[in-house]
């Protein structure tokens, strides 16, 4: 028989933004019970400790300098930060070739530099007149949102292959599904929502700069822990029913009543949800619509990081490769050394297809290729495939494809009744990121204290 509770506010996933929303609530004297799918809390974002005690970060890892919100999680919480390893020459391999470089842009033909800046350039320029807030109602929305990502790589005027296959990883890097499903408006929005593109792609001064000692998962951990028992895992939310002054939520094992819910699952999740009375059909669109993509994060992880004596910062990328993208992923002890290797959208895919055993050789392969012998002889080798992973469907955020954010944007944020909405998918500043999640989860929150 399933438990039956009652609360002020019962909050759908234990996600940064559930965990946030449920805090918030829990220290302005509101009761609250927290469901959880999973066994663990954490949502996208899963740390897992090796045998020696070290954690590593499978999902979410790393916090920009104007993440403001998560950096206010970890002052209030006791936890330490520490810049990612940047030391070094990053490497480029393309057409065979390893082109070591340091800075944001390899070194690659003056022309293809030249264009990659102009593309991100005039990206820049065009976001700025994208309202944060409702980046459906700028001047140009409509345009941007008819056109996808794919159209505006193909105009960028980037001619090199270098150059193109960069650029265009880069950015499908940013949303990890087909770049000819993504809006541009989203794109845009993306980056007024992090203040340039170069902030997205960088690791100094950018999205990458900062890791959190003892992995991104221990806030999480701690805010869960001032939540006690209010968290309940294993508990996937099979319906929500509305009455006039009540909620109802029917989870595995627990059915709780409550005066609001807030539900933080990404908006695929939703769908996996009976509502009643039923989303509006517009609604029921946008979830559809929004997906996130195929993305790969694989840790390899060695006896310490040998490519730092060698003059590497571990930064890496190659296009096409079973290891599109590598960072230096190394615990603050700096005892073992961690490589994070990432593949994003088809290329994730293709790679998902090969057997294990071959999986792993490529990577290894491609990583020796880049770092020297010592890269072929990793302790651990652990892989998530994100999409695959049956309560996040995909990573790092959802993408909306072109025409979803002018028809349905608004509804993003506007609750259903007594239904309120969480979620990065949600935030306006840090769009897409851990800061975005607490973000909203602050922000739900205070619509329910305020009572909006």
């Amino acid at each position: 028989m399933a438990d039956r509770l009652e609360a002020d506010v019962c909050v759908v996933g234990a996600g940064y933004a559930g965990l946030t929303t449920a805090l918030r609530l829990h220290q302005n004297g509101k009761s609250v019970v927290v469901l959880e799918a999973r066994d663990r809390i954490g949502g996208r974002i899963w740390t897992q400790h090796l045998d020696d005690g070290s954690p590593v970060d499978r999902g979410g890892a790393w916090l920009a300098p104007y993440h403001e919100a998560i950096f206010g999680l970890t002052r209030e919480f006791g936890v330490s930060t520490y810049k990612t390893w940047v030391k070094g020459s990053h490497l480029l391999v393309h057409g065979g070739r390893i082109r070591p470089y340091k800075g944001l842009i390899p070194k690659i033909s003056p022309l293809a530099v030249l264009t990659i800046a102009l593309a991100q350039a005039r990206i820049d320029r065009l976001s700025k007149s994208v309202p944060l807030d409702e980046p459906w109602t700028a001047k140009r929305a409509r345009e941007w949102d008819a056109r996808s990502v794919a159209w505006f790589v193909e105009k960028s005027g980037i001619r090199t292959s270098a150059g193109r296959d960069l650029f265009e990883m880069a950015v499908r890097g940013l949303f990890t599904g087909d770049l000819d499903d993504t809006s541009f408006l989203h794109l845009l929005f993306l980056v007024r929502a992090h203040g340039s593109i170069n902030a997205l792609f960088s690791i100094t001064n950018g999205a990458q700069e900062n890791m959190v000692v003892g992995g991104a998962g221990i806030v999480a951990d701690r805010m869960a822990a001032v939540l006690g028992d209010a968290v309940r895992l294993s508990a996937p939310v099979r319906s929500v029913t509305q009455g006039d002054d009540r909620v109802t939520i029917e989870a595995d094992g627990v059915s709780v009543s409550a005066h609001h819910a807030v539900v933080t699952v990404p908006p695929a999740l939703a769908l996996g949800i009976r509502f009643d009375p039923p989303l509006p059909d517009d609604r029921q669109t946008l979830y559809t619509k929004a997906v996130a993509g195929p993305e790969s994060k694989t840790l390899i992880v060695y006896d310490e990081p040998f490519w730092r004596p060698d003059g590497l910062s571990g930064q890496s990328a190659e296009p096409g490769s079973t290891a599109e993208v590598t960072l230096d992923a190394t615990p603050a002890s700096g005892i073992l050394g961690v490589l994070a290797s990432f593949t994003f959208g088809a290329v994730a895919e293709s790679a998902a297809a090969l057997a294990e055993a071959e999986r792993r050789k490529s990577v290894l392969d491609a990583l020796t290729a880049r770092f020297g012998a010592k890269a072929a002889s990793p302790l651990a080798f652990i892989e998530t495939p994100w999409w695959t992973e049956e309560w996040t469907k995909g990573c790092s955020m959802a993408h909306f494809p072109p025409g979803v954010l002018t028809r349905y944007g608004h509804l993003l944020r506007q609750p259903f009744g007594r239904v309120h909405w969480a979620g990065t998918e949600t935030s306006t500043k840090s769009h897409g990121a851990i800061d975005g999640a607490v973000l909203t989860g602050e922000r739900a929150a205070s619509e329910i204290l305020n009572g909006n």
